[in-house]
């Protein structure tokens, strides 16, 4: 049987089926790199089918605000003109495929159709030029909600140099809108890509954003490339607390650099990928434990995290003796690790009922991962002898 639409239409007589399959698989291993808080699901091309070409090359399971969903994702093309050194699109040595507006659509639409696909995370590279790319992405989207009636879940890339009416239209459209960051600073850009301006390209379109934050669901987002420089971890945690506190960022998420053959970076030295995920812990002592940026830096050493959990390194150095469960604040609950917001708020709720915690069951009925808390934390006045004991 063949992929019909909901028109009764069978999309191998709509679309060039070998052109969209290059497409799909191209595009949607282009995208991989645009990190949307999700993973792959396997992407080995095994058969010519539309359907299973496109769930091995373009779906992603995904964490979004309102839960967990599989992704469509893509690049709307992969024709660049810009310099970005680590960037696939800049290689030269990979054939470059375009969709159409109508393409992206009725491919995600197909997908939606047939439950295989609950979002669309749209990004691209340049094309021609960044206008005329991000009115075709737009269009794109314009479809889907109109033509095709979708009202779910979509993340649109906003690309460096778009319009403000550009920038208006797709917060009108999107769920989420993002631009990337890629390095913390002008100078660290300067680095890597010789054509985008840091303020002009890149700031000045997130503070657009922001402005039109009311019209977003899921806010604006971006990411880093960590490591594709020589920047430390403390030019990035200092670039992300501005892009939180003036931009409203809802989420930032971190790519560890990976060489690509045919790039300008292809001889350097890939970022370990602990570092990438030290990072994100940062990112979640201040987004969610609210710590300020200035007390974490306290795990730096020489303006570098350690391959070590800051948690429990900033533990250390904030507990000088364990804290009684019992009778310890929201902020000190914040700080053992091992607890987190809800159970640090089901352990106050108990205690306002007038129940005392007397075991460690109780904690980890609780949620809390007592292996990690035990050493700093009392249950009931009984705690371990000294804190370097348990690790």
């Amino acid at each position: 049987m063949g992929w019909i639409d909901r028109r009764g239409n069978h999309l191998e007589g709509l679309f060039n089926i070998q052109d969209i399959l290059s497409k799909v698989s191209t595009l949607g291993d282009g995208a991989a790199r645009d990190t949307c808080g999700g993973w792959s699901e396997s992407r080995q091309l095994s058969s010519i089918d539309v359907v299973k070409s496109i769930v091995k090359n373009g779906l992603y399971k995904s964490s979004t605000p309102s839960g967990t969903c599989t992704l469509f994702k893509t690049l709307y093309t992969n024709a660049c003109g810009f310099d970005c050194a680590y960037c696939v699109n800049s290689a030269r040595n990979t054939e470059t495929y375009s969709y159409t507006p109508e393409e992206v659509a009725r491919i995600f639409h197909a997908l939606s159709t047939k439950k295989l696909a609950q979002g669309l995370f749209l990004s691209s590279a340049m094309g021609r030029d960044p206008e005329t790319t991000m009115d075709a992405m737009i269009q794109s989207v314009e479809i889907l909600r109109m033509k095709y009636a979708f009202q779910g879940y979509v993340h649109l890339k906003i690309l460096p140099g778009a319009s403000r009416y550009q920038v208006e239209r797709a917060a009108q459209l999107a769920d989420r809108v993002s631009v990337n960051v890629e390095e913390p600073s002008s100078s660290r850009l300067g680095e890597v890509c010789a054509v985008k301006d840091y303020t002009v390209d890149i700031l000045k379109r997130q503070a657009w954003v922001k402005e039109l934050d009311y019209n977003l669901p899921s806010g604006q987002a971006t990411q880093f490339i960590v490591g594709a420089t020589d920047e430390t971890d403390w030019e990035i945690m200092s670039r992300v607390n501005y892009l939180y506190r003036e931009m409203q960022m809802r989420r930032i998420y971190y790519s560890a650099f990976e060489p690509v053959a045919g790039t300008k970076l292809q001889s350097r030295n890939g970022t370990p990928s602990w570092r990438e995920r030290r990072l994100y812990q940062v990112d979640w002592l201040y987004r969610v434990y609210h710590y300020p940026m200035e007390e974490i830096s306290e795990a730096l050493v020489d303006d570098f995290l350690p391959n070590a959990d800051p948690k429990i390194t900033l533990a250390y150095l904030y507990f000088d003796r364990p804290v009684e469960v019992n009778d310890a604040s929201m902020k000190e609950l914040l700080r053992i690790p091992g607890i987190g917001p809800r159970s640090a708020k089901r352990i106050t709720e108990l205690r306002r009922k007038g129940t005392r915690i007397r075991s460690r069951r109780q904690l980890a009925d609780m949620g809390v991962v007592v292996r990690r808390a035990q050493a700093f934390a009392k249950i009931d006045g009984k705690c371990q002898s000294t804190l370097k004991g348990w690790f």
